[in-house]
């Protein structure tokens, strides 16, 4: 990525305001959300689904959402027992997935000091931190390049990003240290980069990239002692699976991968029907566009690897590349609300070199998959403008 060099004290604080604003306007839409779209309960975004029951000691005040739910209503599990003393895996589809990544709900426990009623919203504060963060380190990579720091909200518009304040997932905070794991290498801070390397391991399977691409440069360079080094990144993550390994039982096989490019062309092939008819075409249309955008992203991503030196973010990435050709899994394929979370570093990646390198024509095709994952924000906009304008 260019850069004209470290940024200034003043520079910095304003990435720090850019990332300040922007978390303190995502959380004033997600209490405008809970307000007048849930009642006014926040167990709600979390998305607990009536396909499957609660613990005891968390079925009072829990929001339910009809049908199967999301996947933060999982990690809200772990959150309440992160140490897998209460046997609240049994609740979770995919249990031994789930539980593994640890590091966001055991933030949310750590910040609540254990105490149950606070967990929750401490869940929440975690994810606004993480998004504050991802902005931060955003802005300071494009002020490197020259650019306002104000570009640091492209983080804001990511799939994993926006799906994760929606949600409270695990991909948007994965995504903001993978922008630390740019940030930090630019400015070959190693010692930071292993901590986000480490910590982007406990936060999701695909955070143990970063530690790869670091390992692997290093092996490509017979540099064996830091090679060692940085593959012990993942040690902390190596003894949380095998905990979680040896408490629950194994998962059911789910099919993630497929042959390269294929996931892409079923996709395309398969129609996704709605009974309304406007909706219908305007989920069509955009899920193609997402799909296109994606495979476009990752033709760019090829392209400007192949130019740049070689090193541990390019490694990186060109492993988030491959992860996107070999996704393709029909229940990642459904829409781009799936298959755009697991891939957003590659987009970001993308976009951040696009504004570096001000090409922007290559801003659009990350942002079609971020249109699509918008779209689910349309009826909670509806309903909060009618709540606020009194209608």
């Amino acid at each position: 990525m260019s850069e004209l060099g470290a940024p200034a004290p003043a520079s910095q604080r304003a990435c720090a305001a850019v990332a300040l604003l922007c978390l303190l306007v995502v959380f004033g839409w997600t209490e405008l959300r809970v307000h007048y779209v849930f009642g006014g309960n926040w167990t709600a975004i979390f998305y607990n689904g009536t396909a499957f029951t609660q613990p005891p000691d968390l079925e009072a005040g829990t929001y339910r959402i009809e049908g199967p739910g999301y996947d933060g209503q999982f990690y809200r599990l772990l959150a309440h027992d992160p140490f897998l003393a209460k046997g609240y895996y049994r609740y979770a589809d995919s249990a031994q997935l789930r539980f593994r990544r640890l590091l966001i709900p055991l933030t949310a426990w750590l910040l609540a000091f254990g105490k149950q009623a606070w967990i929750d919203g401490a869940f929440v504060a975690v994810e606004m931190i993480f998004l504050g963060l991802g902005v931060y380190w955003c802005a300071r990579i494009l002020v490197r390049a020259g650019r306002s720091p104000a570009w640091g909200l492209l983080f804001v518009i990511l799939p994993a990003t926006m799906a994760s304040f929606d949600r409270m997932l695990v991909d948007g905070p994965l995504a903001a240290l993978f922008a630390g794991y740019l940030l930090y290498c630019a400015e070959e801070r190693w010692g930071r980069v292993w901590v986000i390397a480490m910590l982007a391991a406990l936060t999701r399977d695909t955070g143990l990239l970063l530690g790869v691409g670091l390992a692997l440069e290093r092996l490509l360079r017979r540099d064996w002692r830091r090679a060692a080094w940085f593959s012990l990144s993942a040690l902390p993550t190596i003894a949380w699976y095998a905990y979680v390994f040896a408490r629950i039982p194994p998962d059911r096989p789910v099919a993630i991968l497929a042959f390269p490019v294929w996931g892409w062309v079923r996709r395309l092939l398969w129609l996704r029907p709605y009974p309304d008819a406007v909706t219908q075409l305007i989920l069509r249309v955009t899920d193609v566009l997402a799909v296109l955008g994606l495979a476009i992203s990752v033709f760019v991503a090829i392209r400007w690897l192949t130019k740049s030196r070689l090193g541990p973010v390019t490694l990186c990435v060109a492993l988030f590349a491959v992860l996107a050709l070999v996704l393709g899994g029909r229940e990642h394929m459904i829409d781009a609300f799936g298959f755009g979370r697991p891939v957003s570093p590659l987009l970001l990646w993308v976009m951040l070199e696009a504004a570096s390198r001000r090409t922007w024509s290559a801003l659009a095709p990350p942002l079609l998959v971020s249109l699509s994952v918008s779209l689910v924000f349309a009826r909670p906009m509806i309903e909060v403008a009618h709540g606020l304008t009194g209608r």
